[in-house]
């Protein structure tokens, strides 16, 4: 089997008063660089873009970066996809450690992370991932949030938004304070967010079997409710910090219908078919610290511990069904340590502890006791205009499933780039990494079906180490020009997968998946230039999809008008459809305004205003719920 990936876009745009991104320290480096000095590919949304880009999910907050789409499955969950990897092989983090959720074991899961409270989302990609764990291939996401502050603000700061979108008929509020004094640092933020069904162009499937079991114009049973809210507080002094924070979220959320049996479809007199939502509840606790100087020939030591009580429930016509329970403890703990002969470098521990479970009928995962363990090392010297890193992390992985022999494995990965400043303002990098994953829990274990996906899902204990081969070429221009192309060639031996077999489950009439091992090609280009044309505009390109944007700012006021051009999918996996090519058509209107010492941003956004039938092949239910038709958001941003 070959997999293969190219990108490609085009974009006519400009901007305003963005954050000057080359001043923002980026955590693909333990050494507090910028983004334009790191080796590694590396993505950030921060600022007003982020505020802008900012929506219910990390996958559809993050699709319009280079190189990453989303993976939705309704309105209520999107799952990021990078280089066109992801599930198990993106990791997304919440403040450099992960989210502790079960968002992997399913694409119906969502991720326990709230865009909207971010203070910046990094994309990692290559290399700079080790850092993180040797399984995230795709690459990382990392959102950054001020929960527990390391610094105390001069006065109260502080910031709170409302927003509706007509699309459908959403309502959320956001609030942020950060405050503190005499050596103490707190912050409060809080969210909530309701909407009702989503409206599309077209069809969207109630059934799988019966193309007449159809919704038109909507898709029915995607209504969503969101609450959550964290308390952080520092102790700040001379040699560093110590913090922590607690943090809620509750979501309840739809899952598109279109999970009928074969049986169900074609007698639908006789359909039982559930409504089926996901009720998830979760209380995490942080802890974050610093020291400067902490040991001779040690520059700094950083740590960060978080426990996720979490739990989901699939309600069923709103009868509890399945239950997922994650209670996972995470702690990672780095040294940076003192020059040597020129080289600068980090040595760190990562420890995750999660007891996972699975509780009802369609319990498809066994409860299971997942242990992992990880050492890394990051090294750099800088030697002229060359700059050269290398990195290494072992790992070790054990599950302990009920009723069945644990499961251990080891990886190791290692890479070495170089990156050569040619000019003060041009760099050219070469990377070479080779990375090992080992299989997730579901992977190995999974037996049974599953309402949400309208599959029948088979694990295999006897799966091997995924090990990945990755070979990237990088330029990069920062300047009144900005450019950046990266090339990169990725060959995964043994790459896990779901294989549609072709069967039918006898007793529910679900498609048989079964996970399988074969080896797989990721190649492609990221290409991304920003030009100068006149006071008020910049013309910007760049790679992922063709893309078309028209972006003037003038005063207070800023415009931009997008259009995105996506190509047909028509090399699917086996039994699987393809997907048409469409035109997407964005727009977006921003006002500030300055009253009484408080900044006020009044933004207007139109989205897919030609009304296109959008379905993405990323989509796992691209059939059954197309993307959102016609719609717009309108909000209002007050900070001070």
């Amino acid at each position: 089997m070959k997999y293969s990936f190219l990108a490609g876009a085009l974009v006519l745009g400009a901007t305003v008063n963005a954050t000057a991104m080359g001043e923002i320290t980026v955590t693909a480096s333990p050494f507090e660089k910028s983004r334009d000095a790191v080796n590694q590919p590396v993505g950030i949304l921060a600022g007003d873009k982020l505020r802008q880009e900012a929506a219910a999910t990390i996958g559809e907050t993050l699709s319009g970066q280079l190189g990453v789409s989303s993976s939705s499955f309704g309105p209520g969950v999107g799952l990021p996809v990078i280089r066109g990897q992801s599930a198990n092989r993106v990791k997304v983090m919440q403040d450099s450690i992960g989210t502790l959720d079960v968002y992997s074991a399913s694409p119906d899961h969502a991720v326990g992370i709230e865009p909207l409270l971010a203070e910046r989302i990094e994309v990692l990609r290559g290399p700079a991932t080790l850092r993180y764990g040797s399984g995230a291939i795709g690459g990382v996401v990392n959102l950054i949030d001020n929960c527990i502050p390391d610094r105390a603000p001069e006065q109260l700061e502080g910031a709170a938004e409302l927003r509706h979108a007509t699309v459908n008929d959403e309502n959320s509020g956001v609030f942020v304070l950060n405050g503190g004094g005499q050596g103490v640092a707190w912050h409060l933020d809080g969210l909530y967010r309701d909407s009702n069904d989503l409206e599309i162009n077209g069809l969207a499937a109630l059934g799988v079997g019966d193309p007449a079991e159809t919704s038109d114009g909507f898709i029915a049973n995607t209504n969503a409710r969101t609450r959550g809210g964290t308390a952080g507080i520092s102790r700040l002094g001379e040699s560093g910090f110590i913090g922590v924070s607690v943090s809620y979220l509750e979501n309840n959320y739809g899952i598109p219908p279109g999970a009928q049996t074969e049986e169900e479809a074609a007698a639908p007199e006789e359909s039982t078919e559930e409504s089926v939502r996901i009720a998830l509840r979760q209380t995490r606790y942080d802890l974050k610290g610093r020291l400067e100087q902490p040991f001779d020939g040690f520059e700094k030591l950083t740590f960060r511990l978080g426990y996720n009580d979490y739990r989901h429930t699939e309600l069923e016509d709103g009868e509890p069904g399945t239950r997922f329970d994650s209670d996972a403890l995470e702690g990672r703990i780095e040294l940076v340590h003192s020059d040597i002969n020129g080289w600068r470098g980090a040595v760190g521990l990562q420890l995750l502890d999660q007891d996972f479970s699975a509780i009802g009928e369609e319990a498809i995962i066994p409860k299971s006791d997942i242990r992992n363990y990880g050492l890394f090392l990051v090294e750099e010297l800088q030697r002229g205009s060359w700059i050269y890193e290398l990195g290494a992390r072992a790992e070790r992985q054990r599950i302990d499933p009920d009723l069945s022999q644990a499961v251990e494995h080891s990886s190791l990965s290692a890479s070495a780039s170089a990156q050569w400043h040619f000019s003060t303002e041009q760099s050219l990098g070469l990377i070479l990494s080779r990375s090992q994953r080992a299989p997730a829990v579901e992977e190995l274990f999974s037996f049974g079906p599953h309402l949400a996906t309208a599959s029948f899902d088979v694990g295999d204990a006897e799966l091997d180490e995924e090990t990945s081969l990755n070979l990237e070429l990088g330029y990069h221009w920062h300047g009144e020009v900005e450019a950046a192309v990266n090339l990169f060639y990725n060959r995964i031996d043994d790459f896990i997968y779901r294989r549609n077999t072709g069967a039918k489950d006898a007793e529910e009439g679900l498609a048989i998946f079964a996970y399988d091992q074969e080896d797989a090609t990721f190649k492609g280009i990221e290409a991304e230039m920003t030009l100068p044309l006149a006071t008020a505009w910049r013309l910007r390109l760049f790679g992922d999809t063709v893309r078309a944007e028209l972006q003037f700012s003038a005063d207070r006021w800023e415009a931009e008008l997008r259009l995105t051009e996506v190509a047909k999918q028509d090399r699917p996996g086996e039994f699987e459809a393809n997907t048409d090519s469409y035109t997407r058509l964005d727009v977006r209107l921003n006002y500030r305004v300055n009253r009484d010492g408080l900044d006020y941003l009044i933004f207007l956004k139109g989205s897919n205003l030609l009304d296109e039938e959008i379905r993405n092949a990323t989509s796992f239910l691209r059939n059954a719920a197309p993307d959102a038709g016609r719609g717009l958001q309108l909000g209002v941003r007050m900070s001070f």
